[in-house]
């Protein structure tokens, strides 16, 4: 117990005078900062602080984020001589202990947990953080006391599903820039320059000149692009409807296939896109979800970002299902990843036990 309140007193009295006191482990009483060794060069220094430096005349820790104390643990009774060295902050002001219960908890659970090491209070925490949510441009890691903290990762790009788009981080935002007008790079078609895969850029690209490509970048037959209402071709609308391109909303239609949006009214005209018309048009990523006026799908339904999704996870086009490692506040979790059926229990702000 001697050498607990022994140890944590020099420990304490670091972090309580910071700067105005050099703090001294052996056994010494604390001396004033004027006291600090005396040097003409940083040579000087190292028989009476190990790692420091001469600065005016005195040897100092030149790293902010060191100070001089002895090796966290260090027992005078079997002999140690209490070697001053510059050390980190953290370490300096380490917690010893008898068990693990002595230790103070990591801030995040997620974070490891806390164990007694040779009488002193340590982390172990994890090589690296299991909760990471994936394509969010952000790589989480946990901090010295525990802490989850989030880094900008520009390798963590999410994946569209766009074959015609470039995915790509930018100082931790996700960004999408359109390929350039051309082949797509996978598969059959085109990209139009604006981010969308489309079957024709030029009337070439139809294959035969009876078709040409249309305002819409689809393959029609010549007379669909000729600026005329042909209704004995079929047309319902002037070069749309029938075996031309589709027809906006508001236009004249026969059958659902005449309308881009898949619905023709029974007033005959072309519907507007529906969260509700059982048929995946506007900005739906699957059947009436994922457009952002729309509801989210739920897993196992395409989608083109994370908010499409229920769950807040879309990988590979696909909606999953809540995890306890997603690294997102899904399904019954009260936080992230913790509480409800994760076996990691949430901090205890967030489980409401402590505020």
């Amino acid at each position: 117990m001697a050498l607990m309140w022994k140890r944590g007193l020099c420990a304490s009295g670091a972090v309580f005078l910071g700067c105005l006191l050099w703090a001294a482990c052996s056994g010494d009483a604390y001396v004033d900062v004027e006291q600090e060794p005396l040097c003409d060069s940083t040579a000087d220094c190292q028989p009476k602080l190990s790692g420091a430096q001469c600065i005016d005349g005195r040897c100092r820790c030149a790293n902010p984020d060191e100070e001089s104390c002895c090796e966290p643990g260090a027992r005078e009774e079997e002999g140690d001589p209490c070697k001053r060295e510059c050390r980190p902050v953290s370490e300096c002001n380490a917690v010893l202990c008898r068990t693990a219960e002595d230790c103070p908890k990591p801030a995040d659970p997620r974070c490891g947990e806390a164990v007694c090491e040779e009488e002193v209070c340590r982390l172990a925490l994890p090589e690296q953080f299991p909760n990471q949510r994936i394509g969010d441009c952000v790589t989480l890691r946990c901090d010295e006391v525990g802490r989850v903290v989030a880094e900008p990762d520009d390798s963590d790009a999410f994946n569209d599903g766009n074959e015609c788009t470039i995915d790509t981080c930018m100082q931790g935002i996700s960004n999408h820039q359109p390929r350039a007008a051309g082949d797509a790079e996978e598969g059959s078609g085109y990209c139009d320059g604006e981010g969308n895969r489309v079957a024709c850029i030029r009337d070439e690209d139809c294959g035969t000149p009876s078709y040409a490509c249309s305002a819409s970048r689809t393959c029609v037959l010549e007379w669909c692009d000729n600026g005329i209402f042909d209704d004995a071709s079929g047309e319902t609308a002037r070069d749309c409807g029938g075996l031309c391109q589709p027809c906006r909303a508001g236009q004249p239609c026969a059958v659902d296939s005449d309308c881009i949006e898949g619905a023709c009214g029974s007033d005959g005209l072309c519907e507007e896109t529906s969260c509700r018309d059982g048929i995946q048009n506007g900005a739906e990523t699957d059947v009436d979800c994922g457009a952002p006026s729309c509801p989210a799908c739920a897993a196992g339904r395409r989608c083109n970002a994370h908010a499409s999704c229920k769950s807040g996870v879309c990988t590979d086009g696909t909606c999953r299902e809540s995890t306890c490692d997603d690294g997102v506040k899904n399904g019954a979790e009260p936080g992230i990843d913790c509480g409800a059926n994760c076996p990691v229990a949430c901090p205890l702000h967030i489980s409401g036990e402590e505020t």
